[in-house]
């Protein structure tokens, strides 16, 4: 133990100089860590995240090799080097490295979850889903791979499969407004609306600062023929941004759908000055229909 101390220091004084911002110096503690045969796959490493925390990727990715170099088979290398692998998106190798820590470590759940993260970024959604239900197997309780499963599910429209993870994921973390969102949208596809707006409201109970949530729920409102209550949401919603084109249309689409013309050509004028496209959505809005031979209406097009 004696003849690794003065190596063991190298290693405190090249952390502390990397919590202070000296990375040269850091560097050069890290590398004399090297010089100790029992100690150089450590200095490789924290040679591999000082390099990639100043996003230095290619000497980055050359260190984690050279510490793999030094330990081809330690699994806690391969799987933080196919960690590194996600963060620089380099999916079809970080997906290699979290094999091959499997087939070491089997029950590395996090390395499945991982995969599950690489394949679906590469849009191999059965991959994904597999690695995914792998992870879960081993960690039934983890909320990430539930919320990330259930968004997976209700991408490839798996609508029952993806309710089934979203209602685990509230179960294990009841704050998330995520997981009340995704669900919402879940219900809105079963058509189950009530179900659908009750979510978004405890969406919005618990992140009240989040201007889309009030747009999907006044959204809703409005295709439900609520028209009032869809004015308030999106007047909530404008409150964070007084210039969104599409919300100052959504205004406009309510006020016409409550026969308020004036105001619905009013909105609808301050929309389309902000953004010319929403002429393009006006023109085929059922919400206007009983206004195309409106003068005022018109001459917004021209």
């Amino acid at each position: 133990m004696d003849e690794f101390q003065p190596y063991i220091h190298y290693l405190e004084i090249g952390e502390l100089y990397q919590r202070i911002g000296e990375f040269e110096k850091a560097a050069e503690s890290y590398i004399k860590l090297t010089e100790c045969p029992e100690l150089a796959t450590l200095g490789w490493i924290n040679l591999a995240k000082l390099e990639q925390q100043q996003n230095h990727l290619s000497s980055a990715k050359m260190y984690y090799l050279k510490a793999l170099e030094d330990k081809p088979d330690s699994y806690e290398i391969m799987y933080n080097y196919a960690n590194f692998l996600v963060d620089i998106q380099e999916y079809p190798e970080a997906i290699e490295y979290y094999k091959k820590a499997l087939q070491i470590e089997p029950n590395l759940a996090l390395a499945h979850y991982n995969m599950g993260v690489s394949y679906s970024r590469l849009e191999k959604f059965e991959e994904a889903i597999g690695a995914y239900s792998k992870s879960l197997a081993m960690n039934p309780d983890d909320f990430a791979c539930h919320f990330d499963l259930g968004v997976l599910y209700y991408e490839t429209n798996r609508i029952k499969d993806a309710i089934v993870h979203f209602q685990k994921a509230i179960e294990l973390d009841p704050d998330s407004s995520k997981c009340y969102e995704y669900a919402a949208q879940c219900f809105l596809k079963n058509t189950q609306v009530d179900i659908a707006i009750s979510l978004y409201a405890k969406a919005i109970m618990l992140n009240p600062d989040d201007p889309i949530l009030y747009y999907k729920l006044g959204d809703l409102y409005l295709t439900i023929g609520d028209s009032e209550k869809a004015l308030e949401y999106f007047n909530d919603a404008l409150s964070f941004n007084s210039v969104d084109a599409l919300l100052i249309y959504k205004k406009a689409c309510s006020f016409a759908s409550l026969g308020k013309k004036e105001e619905a050509l009013k909105e609808l004028s301050i929309a389309i000055k902000i953004n010319d496209i929403i002429k393009d959505l006006a023109l085929y809005e059922k919400s206007f229909a009983e206004m195309v031979d409106n003068p005022e209406f018109k001459k917004l097009f021209e």
